[in-house]
């Protein structure tokens, strides 16, 4: 499920890591690894087992440094990982009331519910896992944490509703958002704007990755 802490809402900077190490059950994954983003949006691309998904779980505070020398705060941070997350035996309605603690009367009214309101009132396990997905990223944008980390977002999205959602991840539904998502794909988040693209090799351990945006 999404990792929420709701806290006071702070000026947040770009993210910055420093002198970054982590390992798992004997593999060295991060080595004095570091990054500075210059913008409040970071797409990391790369192979499946590269890193990504470890990282992400490393900046929400799901996973621990076993040493870092600056890491962001995890607090009021949102992780929504690949895997489908919603409760199957309550409805979409449901499962976003209950993480974001809003009433539907408060989200109903945003822009991006046409995307799910035809079928937010089944049950998660009645629906497709395209349209648990919409559920999801639906979820976590109207959350607004302060850094929402989004892994492989668009997993079992169609070109045709990945394009619908991006318009979602940027501009004033992303204002005082720091946003960062992992991507194997093409080029689909690169259209973001001024979104910084990272390039993981997939050897480890990872001591530095190349920005190509």
């Amino acid at each position: 499920m999404p990792v929420i802490a709701q806290t006071s809402r702070k000026k947040s900077e770009n993210i910055t890591i420093e002198s970054l190490f982590y390992s798992y059950k004997g593999l060295e994954v991060f080595r004095d690894f570091s990054l500075q983003a210059q913008n409040r949006t970071i797409i990391l691309r790369g192979p499946s087992g590269c890193g990504k998904t470890t990282l992400l779980k490393l900046l929400s505070g799901n996973l621990i440094p076993d040493k870092a020398i600056n890491m962001p705060s995890t607090e009021n941070s949102c992780l929504v990982l690949q895997e489908d997350s919603l409760f199957p035996w309550l409805s979409g309605t449901e499962n976003i009331s209950i993480f974001t603690r809003l009433k539907p009367s408060q989200f109903k009214s945003h822009p991006m519910y046409e995307l799910i309101a035809g079928f937010v009132d089944q049950k998660a396990c009645q629906m497709s896992y395209g349209q648990r997905r919409l559920v999801e990223l639906f979820r976590a944008i109207i959350f607004r944490p302060q850094f929402l980390y989004l892994d492989e977002p668009f997993n079992f999205l169609d070109e045709k509703r990945m394009g619908m959602v991006l318009p979602f991840l940027q501009g004033e539904f992303m204002e005082g958002v720091n946003l960062t998502m992992s991507n194997h794909h093409r080029d689909d988040l690169a259209m973001l704007d001024s979104a910084n693209l990272f390039q993981f090799d997939g050897l480890f351990p990872v001591i530095s990755i190349e920005r190509l945006k």
